[in-house]
């Protein structure tokens, strides 16, 4: 089953007939087809929102989630503690950490508190934020909340950060809902230590990290509504979730749709808009639900982050006189990492340790592939891989091609997956060193 999510933002600027129109044209496409929307609004929007909302939570059960901004408050906080501590960094880091653990659950509470004397019958259980960290998340925990939407594959500072601010801030997860680790910032901050073992890391069990926009991983025009609709890509990022959820037990499909770029669509969009959405949920194997449901549903379906394995077609071209050659990606997740790998490579080509401080491997610190030995005997396939690396951290390696014959029977690897016709995938957890796994499988 794949659990589709629609998110839009109906947040008012100067623009808010245009904002109210693309929200009226997107609810009357979406509720057709019997497809909720999550709006992600804030304090400053509900009033001019409220009265949609409100039809359209009695109409088709629609439900806000409520966005909110702690940078103001907490880049404030942060000059206010290094005024106080000159000289001391740390003494600073750790009386902002104090404060801020203080003073962002009054916060939370307050702007939730706005949303629902506008909005009685609202159920506030998912959050969205840019600006994100562990203690923002653990408030978050602390009010009531169960998730936080937001999070991006590009993993790019969304704020310019100089070197001697008090956090950088990135995104930690971006194809598939997870329990973010706490493992990144303050503690580790202060004691100057980094965190490598990923067993050492502590997971939020309470609040699920959601993507801020499911495709993000597959293409570079998934913000251009108009552009994904007249070319197609909508619908083609769509079916290669449909088409990955055979080899994954829980996947989400969570779309971001601007109001205002629904507005600007124009006849010819509105109907793409309308024959996608059609689409939708024509696909026996797709649930349309709120986030708040999809989040209760991965919650009583997963104590741990689910890994989620995605493959698609990737395009791409031998030289620039040759048509292009359709290759295949897979991209992997779980609580500790992300991998991206290219058909025919064993090694992954890029690599992000959410244990780490270091989100996203260097060429220069990746680990090394220097054995891989199969063996086959009779009914038996005997496997050796040997790794080095320069640290300890989670890796995978990937062996493409048809194994769906065989069956695993001894591994000192942590996971050994089949994905499909298409690989098998094989995590390991490196320490510093040369590392050997051994794996046996028969037909």
């Amino acid at each position: 089953m794949l659990n589709y999510g629609l998110v839009s933002t109906a947040i008012a600027g100067e623009d808010r007939t245009q904002l109210l129109e693309g929200m009226r044209l997107l609810a009357e496409i979406a509720h057709k087809h019997g497809i909720p929307i999550t709006w992600a609004i804030d304090t400053k929007s509900v009033p001019a929102v409220a009265k949609s909302l409100t039809t359209w939570h009695t109409q088709a059960g629609d439900r806000p989630l409520l966005m909110l901004d702690i940078k103001p408050m907490w880049d404030s906080n942060w000059e206010a503690q290094r005024e106080a501590n000159p000289g001391s960094s740390t003494e600073a880091m750790a009386s902002h950490v104090v404060t801020m653990r203080e003073k962002l659950p009054e916060y939370i509470a307050k702007e939730s508190e706005r949303i629902k004397r506008a909005l009685p019958w609202a159920e506030l259980s998912v959050a969205g934020a840019v600006f994100k960290n562990d203690v923002f998340l653990r408030a978050l925990e602390q009010t009531g909340f169960q998730a936080l939407w937001g999070y991006h594959w590009s993993q790019q500072h969304t704020h310019d950060t100089a070197p001697d601010t008090s956090e950088p801030e990135m995104d930690r997860g971006g194809f598939g809902c997870f329990y973010p680790l706490e493992t990144s910032t303050f503690s580790d901050a202060i004691v100057t230590q980094e965190t490598s073992n990923e067993s050492l890391a502590q997971q939020f069990k309470n609040i699920v990290g959601i993507p801020y926009q499911t495709a993000g991983h597959l293409g570079e025009d998934t913000d251009n509504l108009r552009a994904a609709l007249l070319n197609g890509t909508a619908q083609q990022h769509y079916n290669t979730y449909i088409e990955n959820i055979t080899w994954n037990p829980w996947l989400g499909y969570i779309e971001h749709i601007d109001p205002l770029t629904v507005v600007q669509l124009g006849a010819e969009g509105l109907e793409r808009l309308d024959a996608y959405f059609a689409h939708v949920v024509s696909v026996e194997d797709t649930k349309p639900i709120l986030l708040a449901q999809m989040v209760d549903d991965y919650m009583s379906h997963c104590e741990k982050t689910e890994p989620t394995a995605v493959v698609a077609k990737n395009i791409g071209t031998q030289n620039e006189a040759a048509s292009p050659k359709s290759t295949l990606k897979m991209f992997y997740c779980d609580a500790a990492c992300e991998f991206t790998f290219i058909e025919g490579d064993m090694e992954p080509v890029e690599i992000k340790n959410y244990t780490s401080e270091r989100i996203v491997q260097s060429d220069t610190s990746k680990p090394v592939l220097t054995g891989f030995s199969p063996i086959r005997h009779r009914t038996e396939l005997r496997i050796t891989i040997v790794v080095e690396s320069i640290r300890a951290m989670p890796y995978g390696i990937t062996v493409w091609g048809d194994h769906e014959g065989l069956q695993l029977t001894e591994s000192n690897t942590d996971d050994v997956r089949w994905i499909g016709k298409h690989a098998l995938f094989i995590r390991l957890t490196l320490q510093a060193g040369k590392n050997e796994f051994n794996l046996k499988l028969t037909i």
